[in-house]
């Protein structure tokens, strides 16, 4: 209908008529306007280097007899070393098919036949907030029928069809909420509920009659996610280092590259055995360029050896980047350090203390029955690291040193020959 008005406005305000060469490429130029405007696709959203989204499908098809039917259906996670994930779609076509009709009508009279067919599907899962619902009621007929002829299943007075797909119904869900989407990230999968009630009757009213409608439907589920690979994720994490300060205190500084564009935050995370970790701090993006971050860290009272460090990068939908790890050996200073010497002993009791500050100690000796052998305070001074506290009869014994003033113990086991 657009074009013949586009021609007739053009005729109208020309005071000679188009050669027919010339107007025939003017309607082409308008028709090929008109189909990009109309037909052409959305463009794609990008990746933060600027490039268009891919995406990673998943198709499956199940058929679902008639009646109450629920249905697990499971899809995989996005594994985020991968890459990002921005959005995710799930559509359902549903295809509900009545495989076999078949309607006799044994009256002496004419009838009218018909069928129905009812369902309610309903699917609920990750991201699904309102659970995608479709209800049909459908009606079919009416069929007329001619009086019982007396052969069955034959003749005017007989209806019958085969497999017919008689309703299509779509379902679709489209997830782009960050905090939704970091569920689907992971090495697992992700599972959808399909619930299904559906129903076909026959009816030859009029006296004696027979009827038979049986019905299925046919399922497609189609996944997808949107998807940025992680060769153009920048992390935007360098130079990451830790300086000692102490004993038991670091401070990590990294630079971030950052993005003005990108939605993201830093957190930093520790370890004690390079493989399980966990937070100790979180900082905001910069809007500086080059901008240096710092994050102090100071090893928990009691603790002590190698622990490991890293960087993580979090990006607004869920998806994270991680720095290289850093290791670095750290120790309480309020826990009491020591060793007994000699260990075994001949009655002696001696220990070691190998802290460089000074501190009020409780110690006790206890025998493998929990029996309090010897009990004593002691002041440990800088430059006095060894001291005798007592001399024992032969046997096996537990040491335990308590500081006074935080209460932090260690135990260390004694042998007397």
């Amino acid at each position: 209908m657009g074009l013949p008005l586009l021609r007739l406005s053009v005729i109208q305000y020309e005071s000679k008529p188009w050669p027919m060469n010339k107007l025939y490429k003017a309607l082409l130029f308008l028709l090929f306007l008109i189909n990009g405007m109309i037909f052409t696709k959305p463009v794609l959203a990008q990746c933060p280097d600027g490039s268009p989204q891919g995406g990673t499908a998943f198709d499956t098809t199940i058929m679902i007899p008639t009646g109450n039917v629920s249905k697990e259906v499971k899809f995989p996670q996005f594994d985020p070393q991968s890459g990002m994930v921005t959005c995710v779609t799930l559509c359902v076509t549903i295809k509900g098919i009545v495989d076999t009709v078949a309607l006799q009508n044994f009256s002496s009279s004419a009838q009218n036949a018909n069928y129905t067919y009812d369902r309610t599907d309903q699917i609920t899962g990750p991201g699904i907030i309102t659970p995608l619902t479709s209800t049909a009621n459908l009606n079919f007929g009416p069929f007329p029928l001619t009086a019982y002829d007396g052969v069955p299943s034959a003749g005017t007075d007989f209806y019958s069809k085969g497999s017919d797909t008689v309703l299509t119904r779509v379902l679709c869900s489209n997830i782009n909420d960050s905090a939704t989407i970091v569920q689907f990230y992971g090495t697992d999968s992700v599972a959808y509920n399909y619930d299904v009630n559906a129903s076909a009757i026959g009816v030859v009213p009029g006296g004696s009659s027979s009827t038979l409608v049986l019905s299925s439907a046919q399922v497609n589920f189609h996944f997808e996610y949107c998807t940025c690979p992680a060769s153009v994720l920048p992390l935007n994490v360098h130079a990451f280092n830790i300086q000692k300060i102490t004993n038991s205190d670091v401070e990590l500084t990294w630079t971030g590259y950052d993005d003005a564009l990108a939605e993201y935050y830093y957190e930093a995370e520790i370890s004690k055995d390079g493989k399980q970790f966990s937070s100790i701090g979180v900082l905001p993006k910069s809007n500086k360029v080059n901008a240096l971050y710092k994050l102090p860290y100071s090893v928990a009272k009691g603790e002590e050896g190698i622990f490991y460090f890293r960087i993580k990068q979090v990006y607004a939908n869920g998806y994270v980047r991680y720095s290289n790890i850093i290791q670095h050996a750290l120790e309480s200073s309020v826990r009491a350090k020591f060793s007994v010497y000699p260990n075994p002993s001949k009655g002696i009791v001696g220990i070691k203390f190998d802290n460089k500050q000074h501190g009020y100690y409780n110690i006790q000796l206890l025998t493998t029955q929990g029996q309090v052998a010897m009990r004593k305070d002691v002041n440990v001074a800088v430059g006095s690291p060894y001291m005798e506290v007592a001399t024992v009869v032969p046997g096996v014994y537990w040491l335990r040193v308590t500081d006074k003033k935080s209460l932090e113990s260690s135990v260390t086991q004694l042998l007397i020959k």
